[in-house]
């Protein structure tokens, strides 16, 4: 009987065979399924591309919505029906213009009398601003009181010192006559020094006419140089508050630009603080936005800047950065610094305030950046990285994204333009393992 035989019937050589057939097998099965050490743990199929160097400018990125400096919602300040409406969306209007107007008789009595004021005060301040007849007659009566000052100044001279004074002195009596009693008037005329009584006369009289003489030379003093300063500001004070009241009737605008938007038509009955007019000045547009604390350094006034608006999605416009906010708010938990960028003039275009605006400020002139496919860029714990393919050899080069541009994205790193990359694309199938716990993991 043969060795194998003899091992065949012990008992305990049977159960060992058994074992070493299994580890045979699966050695066998191990070496079949199992992926070489020197390999990844997934399969890969790969294809070369090409780092290039592109002309790329440094931008900050945000939004707002677009808006018009200056801008107006203009209401009605009392009551009534209105009369006249004399613009319509699109006009262009001046500052001053007359936009709307309601009828007088429809609102209280205060306005319609303040019209009235209105007129008879504009008289009067275009009386003192332009008429010369108080200031002539003034010299008339100043040259007329000087005149008697003098006559009167000559006269109390004469009084003191002339001895021989003509005089009258009356003299009064009763006379008896056929019907009774009568009073008999005799006037005798001397000369002699004035009396007392004359004296105090002719002084006061010159007094008097001192007084007015200096009234007069004071008014002609004020007038002589043009109208009184106080005195204009008080007509155009009365001017101006009659004015206001008048205005309460109007819808008037404050300053040049287009008309948006025309709430009131005439017949209409309105009450004050009723929206009449939206008006808006659309060659001053806007559009305040909210950079992030890690941009707003890089952001400085007169940076350009494109925007584009989500209700005018072909169409780009050009402005710059007029405003940067040092102080920041935090928003979500980031701190954002509020950014005005001017749009520059736009014709013939609608511009719908309000509208969300995607503004893109450029911070640095273009300059060469290296860019590689978005597809070469790899990532692991250890951050980004390349494959870089020379002399037949794969060598791994990390490298930091930057901007993406279409399919590429910019990158920093030990990479020069024409270096080859090696593009892998990773499955996610997996080598079964036989001795794995639980089977393939």
């Amino acid at each position: 009987m043969s060795f194998f035989s003899n091992l065949l019937k012990n008992k305990t050589t049977r159960i060992w065979g058994v074992v070493m057939l299994v580890l045979v097998l699966g050695l066998a099965a191990w070496r079949l399924f199992a992926v070489p050490a020197s390999a990844s743990a997934t399969s890969t199929a790969s294809n070369q591309v090409e780092v290039v160097s592109l002309d790329v400018a440094e931008t900050v990125e945000a939004s707002g919505s677009l808006e018009a400096q200056p801008f107006a919602s203009l209401n009605w300040k009392t009551g009534g029906t209105v009369e006249d409406v004399n613009i319509q969306p699109g006009d262009h209007v001046q500052a001053g213009d007359i936009l709307a107007a309601l009828q007088p008789e429809s609102t209280t009595a205060s306005i319609v009398s303040a019209q009235a004021d209105l007129v008879t005060a504009q008289q009067n301040l275009d009386d003192l601003l332009h008429s010369n007849t108080d200031f002539a007659q003034v010299v008339i009566n100043l040259k007329d009181a000087q005149e008697a000052y003098d006559d009167a100044v000559d006269y109390l001279d004469y009084l003191q010192n002339e001895d021989k004074i003509p005089q009258t002195s009356t003299e009064v009596y009763l006379k008896s006559t056929r019907t009774g009693y009568k009073y008999q008037y005799k006037i005798k005329n001397f000369k002699g020094p004035a009396t007392e009584d004359m004296l105090t006369e002719a002084q006061n009289d010159l007094t008097l006419k001192k007084a007015k003489l200096e009234d007069l030379q004071r008014e002609y003093d004020r007038l002589k140089d043009g109208p009184n300063a106080q005195d204009i500001l008080a007509a155009q004070a009365r001017v101006d508050a009659a004015q206001a009241t008048v205005n309460m009737l109007r819808i008037i605008a404050p300053f040049d630009g287009v008309i948006l938007s025309v709430d009131s038509r005439v017949g209409d009955v309105v009450s004050a603080n009723e929206l009449s007019v939206n008006l808006a000045n659309l060659n001053h547009l806007y559009v305040e936005t909210q950079v992030d604390e890690s941009d707003v350094a890089r952001v400085k006034v007169g940076a350009s800047a494109d925007v584009t608006l989500d209700a005018l999605p072909d169409q780009t416009f050009t402005g710059r950065v007029t405003a940067v906010n040092p102080v920041g708010q935090t928003v979500g938990g980031l701190v954002k610094y509020t950014v005005r960028v001017e749009l520059d003039p736009v014709k013939d275009a609608f511009l719908p305030l309000g509208a969300t605006a995607n503004v893109t400020i450029h911070v640095s002139d273009s300059q060469a950046t290296l860019a590689v496919p978005i597809v070469a860029i790899q990532n692991d714990s250890q951050g980004e990285y390349v494959w870089l393919l020379r002399n037949g050899q794969t060598t791994r080069v990390d490298v930091v994204g930057g901007a993406i541009l279409g399919d590429m994205v910019a990158v920093t790193g030990d990479l020069q333009a024409g270096d080859v990359l090696q593009v892998v694309h990773q499955s996610s199938f997996k080598a079964p393992n036989p001795f794995a716990a639980g089977g393939t993991k």
